[in-house]
């Protein structure tokens, strides 16, 4: 995603908002940050954090946020171990849990970010360090809060995760067709989930349900260009409400599919990936998850709402 969707959707962003709109800033601004100057590393040095070794995981933290940075390696070196196990290749990257005082922005402008986020090219991950401030703020429940922030996190992971796994050698960051790198991202993060906590997914089901019933977007399309001419509001709800139709269709693969849709993809033709399109890739999920086209056709004509079953 470019920065013009980064930066319209970014003014709309702050704590309090609707939860489609968190979500759709989170998730927008984390896909654009494989489009950043690869020079966050050096500004997280910059600021002399302490550094701490999880697992695999090297994190840099202030000394007061030690014990929510320990918290959310912890999580993140589980999640990398479970796919390791699962898919039989080692992960590699760094975590910065900050503070609101440390929050910058990953484009080039001034806003700070309380949201998850990643530089793939630097296997970096910045995540907040505060469960009480922050765009996925949703209330005074810190847990609730924790694990929303968690989520993200491993959705972060999973854009780090794609590109390790499965194209370590290209000169691509991510995958060119932009709703097929989201969606396999969320995949890796509901996988993780799904296998630690599957209340909480169920109730997360429901809630993107929910949400996605309740707004309808003007375009309904997977190319994602539209979303360029659409003033900021709009934007983020509807980058927001196709996020969460990504998530609910991880659900409904995952159930049928589980990790196997994630080792399946691994055939596909990565030497080619520039030439990648939507019609191309839906034939080959097609071929390792029939449905895929149906959906891509329900969407797109609009007869049927995402999460009406």
């Amino acid at each position: 995603m470019d920065n013009f969707l980064v930066a319209a959707t970014a003014r709309f962003v702050c704590p309090g908002r609707p939860l489609v709109t968190a979500l759709a800033a989170a998730l927008v601004l984390t896909s654009a940050a494989n489009a950043q100057n690869p020079s966050q590393l050096a500004r997280i040095e910059a600021l002399n954090l302490e550094v701490m070794k999880v697992g695999r995981v090297t994190t840099y933290q202030a000394p007061g946020d030690r014990e929510r940075a320990e918290q959310l390696a912890r999580r993140a070196e589980e999640a990398a171990a479970f796919f390791e196990r699962e898919l039989g290749v080692s992960f590699d990257f760094r975590l910065a849990a900050l503070a609101p005082n440390q929050w910058f922005s990953p484009y080039g402008n001034d806003l700070p970010y309380g949201i998850p986020w990643a530089s793939v090219t630097e296997r970096l991950i910045i995540v907040p360090a505060s469960w009480r401030e922050g765009a996925l703020i949703q209330g005074r429940d810190e847990s609730y809060n924790r694990r929303m922030i968690e989520f993200v996190m491993i959705h972060e992971f999973g854009h780090i995760a794609n590109k390790q796994y499965y194209h370590p050698t290209s000169t691509h960051e991510e995958f060119p067709v932009l709703w097929f790198e989201e969606l396999v991202a969320s995949y890796f993060a509901y996988a993780y989930a799904r296998s630690t906590d599957p209340q909480w997914t169920e109730s997360a089901r429901k809630n993107w349900t929910a949400t996605v019933k309740s707004y309808s977007p003007r375009v309904l399309s997977l190319d994602w260009g539209f979303m360029r001419s659409l003033p900021g509001p709009e934007l983020a709800q509807t980058y927001g409400w196709y996020q969460l139709v990504l998530n609910l269709r991880v659900v409904d693969v995952h159930a049928e599919h589980g990790l196997a849709f994630l080792r399946a993809i691994k055939a596909f033709p990565f030497d080619t990936l520039a030439n990648w399109t939507t019609e191309s890739l839906l034939a080959r999920l097609e071929q390792i998850a029939p449905g895929f086209q149906r959906w891509a056709d329900t969407l797109q004509s609009g007869k049927k709402r995402p999460g009406n079953n």
